[in-house]
């Protein structure tokens, strides 16, 4: 029986879990395993709309016994764990298993053959836009997001640092919200979005759209002091272009980090500088040694945007191939 261990539950690793659930039956003898540290499913996209709106953050948290169809649970399992190694030359991995509470369970770590393995790791961002990198449970998300609420709430200026999908998102959500707010994009490149490949009409439209609600705009400059994260105390600070902005309320949403320490372990060579999984084009890691060993989304070096639609669409497409390959084995 093949049997295809999915590390990671965000977007692209539940894509190829669900998409594996919908082409294959008990029949076709293939056992799928996705290793998650989490109970829930985390909606990031809608995290800008929970930072002014209590009632949406219960949205964010999806069951992840709700992702799977009952037909396919006899052979599609998530399993909560944290995956700490993919033992070279082995077809094995070794993982800590995670308790109900939330907390990794005491003991040796536990080690788990596969036949083929899905490197789904995605990125870290600023909590609360994602998770914590290190906690596993609902409650601490939650508790960072009631806090960015309460602050933004309270604050009479905003400093939004990043012109990038989530700062305008995030910018217009608060100003819609509390129209009498002063809220302020800081953005170092020239252009808003500026890593989305979309048309300068659309651009417009959004200056347009943000300078209608009085969402401020800083293109070209920077923060001459690096922010480690949000920050909830009243600053004034200055960019490289010597422009001052004065805010209660500083919240980080540029750039995110790929999660790639498992193959940094494995093959540090199979890493990019910029810390992305290298991948051929069918999502394999690019080396001859590891062709069933595949990577997908934020954590990968696939030229697809870094986004979550395209995440899923990646995840649908290896789940459908690695279907075709499962019962080419299950034939041979």
């Amino acid at each position: 029986m093949p049997r295809i261990l999915i590390v990671g539950g965000g977007p692209a690793g539940i894509a190829v879990a669900q998409t594996l659930a919908a082409d294959l039956t008990a029949k076709d003898d293939t056992e799928v395993i996705v290793l998650e540290k989490s109970k829930y499913f985390y909606h990031a996209v809608g995290t800008p709309r929970a930072v002014v709106d209590a009632n949406y953050t219960k949205k964010l948290f999806v069951p992840y016994v709700s992702v799977i169809p009952p037909s396919a649970k006899a052979f599609v399992k998530i399993q909560r764990a944290v995956v700490t190694r993919i033992v070279p030359g082995a077809n094995e991995i070794e993982y800590a298993p995670i308790g109900e509470d939330g907390d990794m369970l005491a003991g040796p770590v536990k080690s788990m053959p596969y036949d083929y393995l899905v490197v789904a790791t995605g990125s870290t961002y600023t909590v609360p836009i994602k998770q914590p990198k290190n906690n596993f449970k609902r409650s601490t998300t939650e508790a960072k997001l009631a806090e960015v609420r309460e602050q933004v709430k309270a604050a009479n200026s905003v400093l939004i640092v990043g012109g990038g999908a989530v700062g305008v998102e995030v910018a217009g959500e608060i100003k819609a919200k509390y129209p009498s707010k002063t809220v302020t994009i800081l953005e170092g490149k020239d252009k808003l979005v500026a890593n989305d490949d979309v048309r300068d009409k659309f651009r417009i439209k959004l200056s347009t759209y943000l300078k209608r609600l009085g969402v401020k705009v800083v293109l070209g400059e920077r923060l001459t002091e690096r922010l480690a994260g949000n920050n909830f105390e009243k600053r004034t600070l200055r960019t490289d272009k010597g422009t001052e902005i004065e805010s209660d309320v500083q919240l980080l949403c540029g750039g995110f980090s790929p999660t790639t320490e498992l193959i940094q372990k494995l093959d540090a060579s199979l890493v990019t500088a910029e810390g992305f999984i290298k991948v051929n084009s069918k999502l394999q890691l690019d080396s001859n040694q590891y062709s069933n060993i595949y990577a997908l989304g934020d954590a990968s070096n696939s030229p697809a945007p870094k986004r979550m639609y395209y995440a899923g669409l990646q995840g649908k497409h290896l789940g459908a191939e690695l279907a075709l390959v499962a019962r080419k084995t299950q034939s041979n």
